[in-house]
Protein backbone atom coordinates (compact mmCIF):
# COMPACT_ATOMS: atom_id res chain seq x y z
CA UNK A 1 0.00 0.00 0.00
CA UNK A 2 2.05 2.81 -1.35
CA UNK A 3 1.69 5.90 -3.46
CA UNK A 4 2.57 5.07 -7.07
CA UNK A 5 4.04 8.51 -7.84
CA UNK A 6 5.96 9.38 -4.65
CA UNK A 7 6.69 5.88 -3.35
CA UNK A 8 5.36 6.87 0.09
CA UNK A 9 4.35 3.84 2.18
CA UNK A 10 1.09 4.55 4.04
CA UNK A 11 0.94 3.76 7.76
CA UNK A 12 -1.61 3.70 10.56
CA UNK A 13 -5.31 4.09 9.79
CA UNK A 14 -4.56 4.97 6.16
CA UNK A 15 -2.79 1.62 5.66
CA UNK A 16 -5.71 -0.21 7.27
CA UNK A 17 -8.18 1.63 5.03
CA UNK A 18 -6.19 0.72 1.91
CA UNK A 19 -5.85 -2.90 3.03
CA UNK A 20 -9.63 -3.10 3.39
CA UNK A 21 -9.98 -1.65 -0.11
CA UNK A 22 -7.61 -4.31 -1.45
CA UNK A 23 -5.28 -2.12 -3.52
CA UNK A 24 -1.48 -2.10 -3.73
CA UNK A 25 -0.71 1.30 -5.27
CA UNK A 26 -2.78 4.48 -5.24
CA UNK A 27 -2.62 8.04 -6.59
CA UNK A 28 -4.50 11.24 -5.87
CA UNK A 29 -6.40 13.00 -8.65
CA UNK A 30 -3.71 15.64 -9.13
CA UNK A 31 -0.99 12.98 -9.19
CA UNK A 32 -2.89 11.07 -11.88
CA UNK A 33 -3.00 14.18 -14.06
CA UNK A 34 0.43 15.68 -13.34
CA UNK A 35 2.54 12.69 -12.29
CA UNK A 36 1.19 9.98 -14.58
CA UNK A 37 0.13 12.24 -17.43
CA UNK A 38 -3.44 10.97 -17.73
CA UNK A 39 -5.82 13.62 -19.13
CA UNK A 40 -8.55 14.63 -16.68
CA UNK A 41 -11.34 13.79 -19.15
CA UNK A 42 -10.17 10.18 -19.28
CA UNK A 43 -10.63 9.90 -15.50
CA UNK A 44 -14.31 10.80 -15.73
CA UNK A 45 -16.42 8.14 -14.02
CA UNK A 46 -13.51 6.58 -12.12
CA UNK A 47 -14.48 5.96 -8.50
CA UNK A 48 -12.15 6.63 -5.56
CA UNK A 49 -11.11 3.49 -3.71
CA UNK A 50 -10.67 5.21 -0.34
CA UNK A 51 -10.68 8.51 1.50
CA UNK A 52 -7.53 9.03 3.55
CA UNK A 53 -6.57 11.68 6.11
CA UNK A 54 -3.46 13.66 6.89
CA UNK A 55 -2.99 16.31 9.57
CA UNK A 56 -1.91 19.86 8.78
CA UNK A 57 1.40 21.02 10.21
CA UNK A 58 0.38 24.69 10.18
CA UNK A 59 -3.38 24.86 10.80
CA UNK A 60 -4.82 24.03 14.20
CA UNK A 61 -8.41 23.52 15.36
CA UNK A 62 -9.89 23.58 18.84
CA UNK A 63 -12.04 20.60 19.83
CA UNK A 64 -15.05 20.62 22.16
CA UNK A 65 -12.81 20.15 25.22
CA UNK A 66 -10.75 23.24 24.37
CA UNK A 67 -7.69 21.24 23.29
CA UNK A 68 -5.87 22.50 20.17
CA UNK A 69 -5.04 19.77 17.63
CA UNK A 70 -3.79 19.72 14.02
CA UNK A 71 -6.52 20.19 11.42
CA UNK A 72 -7.41 16.96 9.55
CA UNK A 73 -7.27 17.15 5.74
CA UNK A 74 -9.20 14.47 3.86
CA UNK A 75 -8.29 13.35 0.33
CA UNK A 76 -9.48 10.67 -2.06
CA UNK A 77 -7.18 8.16 -3.72
CA UNK A 78 -7.63 6.07 -6.85
CA UNK A 79 -6.26 2.66 -7.81
CA UNK A 80 -3.09 3.31 -9.84
CA UNK A 81 -3.70 0.33 -12.13
CA UNK A 82 -7.19 1.58 -13.02
CA UNK A 83 -5.79 5.05 -13.73
CA UNK A 84 -3.01 3.71 -15.96
CA UNK A 85 -5.51 1.55 -17.85
CA UNK A 86 -7.26 4.75 -18.97
CA UNK A 87 -4.08 6.39 -20.27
Amino acid sequence: MKNAVTGYEYTGNNAATLAAAGVDAVVTFKQAINGLGVPGKKLKGLKAVATLVRFSKTEKVENEEGKVTPKPIYFSVFDAEAVLARK
